[in-house]
């Protein structure tokens, strides 16, 4: 029994080492510092956040949500600005010395009241129809709150998302042993993140919601999805639109038993899985060597599930040790932009993709108008 557990406590380090790169723990001062001066400031992108997390009042500059679970959820705004000529799939930043001509970097950033964050959604009741959906990210295990700040402003500018787009952040450690604590955080968060949803589904603002679930935020958005299935919240589950799910840090069992819940929703859910993804490889070490969905390139059964599919082997992994495809290559990311925000079907693919995705994703330019204004006064204290 000594033995299984000292093997077990080995693996999460081997684990936590392995996704260190994708989660970007990053450096003690955080990404979220405001620039100090405004000349550079280029394109700019606005963000909304709901989060799980406590206030980082004893974290140094740049973090503004620790990693320890909060009392009820907590509203943001932030407006990063993105340098020009960032290669689609790069999040470039700089903790220490920010410069808006090579990093994505935050400019201003304010807490809001709930009743805050539901009038900037219904402020988009005049927009065009495609401005008028909602972008959901969940992020993965090992990612600070500013390091998924960044890593979401890259997304939405990569894939043009046109509509409100807005990071639900879970309290994650950002270390790498903390896989457990990591994944019971993610099942603290799922009324929260039931809520998130329920609220946007009935604003009227709002034309529909897509979801962009990362790694471990696979696990919290499906027992999410689970959640309202049981619930019969038919209002929710209907503005529900494309669901990615990149890297799906999920026992393959349990996603066929989760994915049986969910019903017709499996039609809207695209997964982008790699044979060679160690992060994910690792984790089956750790828990017993069952596959999980994001290392399984056995289309065909995410077919018989009614979802579809993308083997991303042939791609570039870049860093993450191969765990960041989906958004870290941008040819990839392109693709993604077309499945949501409503200006395309899910694409179906039986055989790897690099090729097909070499135009596809390439000609993503940089960016379009900030989706918000920069909101006026300081940021979160």
């Amino acid at each position: 029994m000594m033995r299984d557990a000292m093997r077990r406590a080995g693996l999460a380090v081997l684990l936590g080492s392995a996704l260190l790169a994708a989660g970007c723990a990053g450096p003690s001062r955080g990404l979220l510092v405001p620039l100090s001066d405004a000349a550079g400031i280029g394109q700019t992108r606005t963000i909304l956040a709901v989060t799980t997390r406590s206030r980082a009042a004893e974290l140094p500059p740049g973090h503004l949500f620790s990693g320890e679970r909060g009392e009820g959820a907590r509203f943001a705004s932030l407006t990063l600005s993105l340098p020009p000529g960032r290669e689609p799939g790069a999040a470039p930043a700089d903790a220490d010395n920010p410069d808006p001509a090579r990093h994505i970097a935050l400019v201003s950033s304010r807490e809001l009241s709930q009743a805050e964050f539901s009038s900037l959604a219904g402020a988009r009741r005049a927009a065009a129809p495609g401005a008028r959906r909602a972008l959901v990210f969940t992020h993965g295990y090992n990612t600070s709150f500013d390091a998924a700040v960044v890593r979401f402003a890259q997304i939405v500018d990569d894939t043009r998302f046109e509509g409100l787009p807005v990071l639900f952040s879970w309290p994650s450690r950002g270390g790498i042993t903390d896989y457990g604590y990591d994944k019971d955080s993610a099942n603290f968060s799922r009324d929260a993140l039931e809520k998130l949803l329920a609220t946007l589904a009935r604003e009227p603002g709002i034309s529909g919601i897509d979801i962009f679930a990362h790694s471990m935020g696979n696990w919290l958005t499906m027992e999410t999805l689970r959640q309202l299935a049981i619930a019969k919240d038919r209002k929710t589950l209907s503005r529900l639109g494309t669901i990615v799910r990149a890297a799906p840090d999920i026992d393959m069992d349990v996603f066929r038993t989760q994915i049986a819940r969910l019903g017709p929703l499996a039609a809207h859910m695209v997964v982008y899985a790699s044979k060679d993804d160690y992060a994910l490889r690792l984790s089956r070490r750790l828990f017993g060597g069952m596959i999980r969905a994001g290392e399984n390139t056995d289309l065909a059964q995410f077919r018989a599930l009614g979802l579809a599919a993308h083997d991303l082997s042939d791609v570039a992994g870049g860093v993450g040790r191969n765990h960041n495809k989906a958004f870290g290559d941008g040819a990839t990311i392109g693709q993604i932009g077309e499945a949501i925000g409503g200006r395309g079907p899910l694409r179906q693919s039986g055989e790897g993709i690099a090729g097909s995705l070499q135009t596809l994703g390439q000609s993503v330019s940089a960016i379009g108008e900030a989706l918000l204004p920069v909101p006026a006064g300081g940021g979160i204290r």
